[in-house]
This record gives C-alpha cells, sequence and structure tokens, in this order.
C-alpha cells in the first residue's frame, strides 16, 4: 500500500503574517469606505454636482413697442444662442475649425470667445438665426449648445430707425426710445439649475432658480402711415437738395400728440452692420439744434401784440436796409410800406427787425420761452438738446434785432412744431407726447385774439406771392411760414449756398388740426431755401395726413371748394420763393 504524499504546511509565524496582511487591507478598505462614504461623502457629493450641475439663463422676451393702431414698430422674432461648455468643448479642439466655419468667424475668433468665457457657459454668438442653430446642432460637437432666444425686429426699418432706436448685442436699449425707455422695455431672464452629461448634454432640470420675466409693452402716438409718407418726402427732398441732414415732425395741435417723427440720413437696424455710424440713427428733430431763420418772425409778432408794443394795423417802411450797431439789415425783394400781413407774407427781415426793437427784449425772450424754446422736451430721448435761448440781460440792440430773423438763437424740429401748435389752437402751449394715455397739459401763452390773427396772416404765406405758395394743398386752407438761415462759417461771416432750409406750417388753415416742421440742414444745392425745399415736403405729407386722418376739405354749396393759388411755374414759384422766404 502506497505511502500518501505530505502537505507541507506554512510555518505557524507565517501563517499569522498572511493573515494579519490581509486583515490589514480590509481594514484599509474599510476605513477608506468610511472616509468617502461619511466623513467625505457631502463634500464630495458637491464636487460631483459642481462637475454635472450647471446653472443656465432662462431666456425673456423685451416688450414690445406698437404704433397709436397698434401696429408693432419693435417686435421680438425668433433667434437662438449658441455657447459652449468650455470645460466639454476644449477635448473637442480638432472641429473646432469645423464649428468656425458654421458661425462664420475665424477658428482664432472662436478660440477668443471661448476663452472670455466662464468655466461653464461660453457665448458664441447670439441672437442667430433659428436656422444656423439647427446647423450647428447637426455637427454633433460635444460641449456645442443652442438656446432659443429671441431679437428685435423693426417692421419699417428705417422709417422708424431714428425715432425708435437700436438695442444692442444683449438684446439692451442703446439708442433712442430703446434707450429711454430701456427699464420699462426691458426683460428679466430668469436662471435653472440642470444636470449635465459628460458631453454636456442637458439630461434633467435639477430646478427653477428664478423664473423669467419679460418686459413692458411701449404705445406710441405714432401714425405709421403719415411716418412712412414724411420720411419718403424727406428723404427725396434731402437726397435732391444735398442736405447733410433732415428731419420733420407732425402734431396735433389740440393734443400735442406727435403723429410723425422722421429723420435722414438713416438705417435700416434690421440689416447686419447698416447702423455702424450714429448719425445714421441719430433723432435730429430732437438731438440737432440749428438757427431758423424767419420762422420766428411770428413769435416777435405774438410778443409785440400782446405787449401793445405795435398795433395789428401798424405799417412799416421797408424800402431802406436797416442799420443797427453797426450791422445792415436788408430784404432779398425790396418792397415800399407793409403792414403786418405782409412782413410775414413776403418774409421781410427789415419789417420784423422794426417789430422786434420796438418790443421790449424780456417780452420777447418770455414769448419764446413760453413757446417751448430753449427748453429740453421730456419725451424720454437721452441727450435731447433744449437749443440754445440767450438770456435777454446780455442783449445789444442787434441782437435784439436779429434773434427776430432767427439768428443768434437755435431751435430744434420738434421745438419748432410745438411753438406753432399755439398758434393753430388759439394760444395755449401744449405739451408734445410721444406716449398713448398721457395727461394733456396745456397752458395759455398769448392771448386768443393774437393767435386768431396770426393765424389769418399766416395763410397768405401760401397763397400767391406768399413765400410757402409750394405748401398750398388743392382744396385747403395752408398757413405757415418759411425759413432760411445762412450757415456761419466760424470767422464772424456766413457760407454761401449753404443753408438751413425750413418750413412750418398747420392745416387746414381755418380750423387747424395738424401741425408739421420741415427742416434741412446745411443744403448746398440748386434754390436752397425754405419755400423751395421745405415747403412742398410739408405739402406731400399734410396731404397723405389729412386723408389717412378723414380730415375733408371744406365745401362751397355742391362742390369741394378750390385752392386760390392757380397753377404755378417753376420760375415763379421761385421768383415768390423771394430768394427763399428768409
Amino acid at each position: 500500500m502506497a505511502r500518501s504524499a505530505r502537505i507541507p504546511l506554512l510555518p505557524s509565524g507565517r501563517a499569522r503574517w498572511v493573515v494579519s496582511l490581509i486583515l490589514l487591507g480590509l481594514a484599509i478598505i474599510l476605513a477608506r469606505d468610511y472616509t468617502l462614504q461619511w466623513a467625505q461623502g457631502s463634500a464630495l457629493r458637491a464636487q460631483g454636482r459642481l462637475r454635472y450641475l450647471r446653472e443656465l439663463p432662462l431666456p425673456s422676451e423685451r416688450g414690445i413697442i406698437y404704433a397709436r393702431n397698434g401696429m408693432p414698430l419693435a417686435l421680438n422674432v425668433p433667434a437662438v444662442t449658441i455657447w459652449a461648455d468650455p470645460s466639454v468643448f476644449a477635448r473637442h479642439r480638432a472641429r473646432w475649425g469645423q464649428v468656425a466655419r458654421a458661425l462664420g468667424l475665424s477658428t482664432g475668433a472662436l478660440a477668443r470667445r471661448v476663452a472670455r468665457g466662464g468655466a461653464d457657459y461660453a457665448y458664441l454668438l447670439r441672437q442667430a438665426s433659428p436656422a444656423l442653430g439647427q446647423a450647428v446642432l447637426a455637427l454633433g460637437v460635444p460641449g456645442l449648445h443652442v438656446q432659443a432666444t429671441s431679437r428685435t425686429f423693426y417692421p419699417l426699418g428705417p422709417v422708424t430707425a431714428p425715432l425708435l432706436g437700436l438695442v444692442n448685442i444683449a438684446h439692451h436699449g442703446a439708442a433712442g426710445l430703446e434707450l429711454g425707455y430701456n427699464h420699462w422695455l426691458s426683460a428679466s431672464p430668469g436662471r435653472e439649475k440642470v444636470l449635465v452629461d459628460a458631453r454636456g448634454q442637458i439630461l434633467h432640470v435639477d430646478r427653477i432658480l428664478r423664473l423669467p420675466r419679460s418686459g413692458h409693452n411701449l404705445h406710441l402716438t405714432i401714425d405709421p402711415q403719415i411716418q412712412y409718407w414724411a420720411y419718403l418726402t424727406l428723404l427725396a427732398a434731402q437726397r435732391h437738395f444735398g442736405a447733410m441732414d433732415a428731419s420733420a415732425v407732425v402734431m396735433n395741435v389740440h393734443s400735442g400728440q406727435i403723429l410723425a417723427m422722421v429723420s435722414v440720413p438713416s438705417c435700416n437696424p434690421n440689416a447686419l452692420g447698416s447702423c455702424s455710424d450714429p448719425a445714421d440713427y441719430s433723432n435730429n428733430a430732437v438731438h440737432q439744434a440749428f438757427e431758423p431763420g424767419s420762422v420766428m418772425k411770428p413769435f416777435v409778432v405774438a410778443a409785440a401784440l400782446a405787449t401793445h408794443s405795435v398795433s395789428p394795423a401798424a405799417r412799416f417802411n421797408v424800402w431802406q436796409p436797416l442799420v443797427v450797431d453797426g450791422y445792415t439789415v436788408t430784404d432779398d425783394v425790396r418792397h415800399h410800406v407793409l403792414n403786418i400781413e405782409h412782413i410775414l407774407k413776403y418774409s421781410s427781415c427789415i419789417g420784423a427787425a422794426k417789430i422786434s426793437l420796438r418790443t421790449p427784449r424780456r417780452a420777447l425772450y418770455a414769448m419764446y420761452r413760453a413757446a417751448g424754446f430753449g427748453r429740453s422736451p421730456s419725451l424720454g430721448y437721452p441727450g435731447a438738446t433744449s437749443g440754445v435761448l440767450p438770456p435777454w440781460q446780455g442783449w445789444g440792440r442787434a441782437r435784439h434785432a436779429t434773434i427776430s430773423l432767427g439768428y443768434g438763437v437755435s431751435v430744434t424740429t420738434l421745438q419748432l412744431a410745438d411753438a406753432y401748435a399755439a398758434l393753430a389752437n388759439g394760444g395755449y402751449h401744449v405739451r408734445p407726447d410721444l406716449l398713448l394715455g398721457q395727461a394733456r397739459r396745456r397752458r395759455r401763452i398769448m392771448p386768443s385774439w393774437v393767435a386768431d390773427d396770426l393765424r389769418r396772416w399766416l395763410r397768405s404765406v401760401a397763397e400767391p406771392n406768399g413765400t410757402g405758395i409750394l405748401a398750398a394743398i388743392p382744396g385747403y386752407a395752408v398757413a405757415g411760414k418759411t425759413g432760411t438761415a445762412d450757415l456761419a462759417n466760424g470767422k464772424g461771416g456766413f457760407y454761401r449756398h449753404r443753408t438751413n432750409a425750413t418750413f412750418v406750417g398747420f392745416a387746414p388753415g381755418k380750423d387747424p388740426q395738424l401741425v408739421m416742421a420741415v427742416t434741412l440742414r446745411d443744403s448746398d444745392k440748386f434754390w436752397n431755401f425754405g419755400g423751395v425745399e421745405a415747403a412742398p415736403v410739408f405739402r406731400v405729407t399734410m396731404e397723405h395726413a389729412l386723408e389717412q386722418l378723414d380730415i375733408a376739405p371744406p365745401w362751397c354749396g355742391k362742390r369741394r371748394c378750390r385752392l386760390q393759388a392757380p397753377r404755378i411755374t417753376t420760375a415763379q414759384a421761385e421768383i415768390w420763393a423771394e430768394g427763399g422766404g428768409q
């Protein structure tokens, strides 16, 4: 019988060492497990959340700007924000060139945008089209995300750009009403915490940290049709006469509501890169002050009549030039003796200066101030100018005379429309308004009989031989005043053939409802005078405005009343413009 093999046994000491090592390993594992699970569990879980939980913005929409008829002038349209999670996106640099080409960027520009972002959120492109967002998502690059948002779209484009202003890439107001009412229009974005995977894809919304809040809407007094016609007509005149810029305002004479406010040059804020020059979206009607010329003469007459410095029946000899402290005041067309109506109709500078010199300086200054000159409008436009109206105490005799001719004072187009509304409505200054629902504020600034006389006299300006004959509208009586001011050359003199051309008028003449001021600044072509440049802009725009608002012409028996002015030739118009209606 074979002897069984003996299994060697470890020495008892070595066996104890092996068991001790096994137990020690288990103890270390248990200790480590205890440390991870209990001692450091909270901290490690927090670290995990930091790696896989992200705070992302929740988009909200900016308020909409509406016209008086409910048409949106600035609204939100779908857009996307393309962003990256740098911690994930950086691991796929080999595909950055592909992403850059899709976004229309260079690889270096893409890298800079990623570097400018935070640890987990970097903007690559804002306010992009949804189609571009879909194309980017189709690339399937980890860490690249597309978020639905909105951008501002302006349906009338350049027609309203200077009026409304612009928003910047962050959808905040950058100019115009968009900036002035940014606190009202701005939306408040929300925040949410989401769980993402290793590729940066959102798996779960953990919780909403802050709910988004949309901006408030803004309802303007603007009539889109009148705004459109005013812009087209003004743009044509600006291009034809070579004016540096131009502006126009149409206003209701009783309520002060502004129905149109246009400015050229302009730009299309919907076109990328179109509005790079601030001059293209500056609202010249409130931001550009200029020497207005003879459109100031009716307020000299108003001050003179209200203070009884002159009689309504007064007559003045204007045959000889008037010399005042070494300065000579002349007329472009010589007349003999003129009453006040004819001084306004023919725009006699000699006659206006004589009326001004008979009127106390303080009374003249007070009338200008009461009519709104020298005051900044409260329409919400940052940087709106008040113009320049020097204190009357500093007026010498020459300034006393020439300020009545629109020199030595600067005004805005809005101020002119505002002031003439008082002549049209019976002597009340009405605060201009751009927002619907505002309480009307008015105060009397001249006796009603003064306003009535001026309204009647100013109708002759748009009749044959008047300087504003080109403002006449068939079937309607029109009242107004031309103004032409030579541009100062900065050397104590004036440029030749460079002018500010202005017309301010209201219609219908016997029962005025609307007032319009038109200014073309620094024009240098053709007959660059107020009666030739600005008056036709008034005529075309006002005719459409009266039709738009159903303000019918007066009827004489069974037929519409005929305009007193017959058809006129261009040569006659130039003669009647008297060199532009100084």
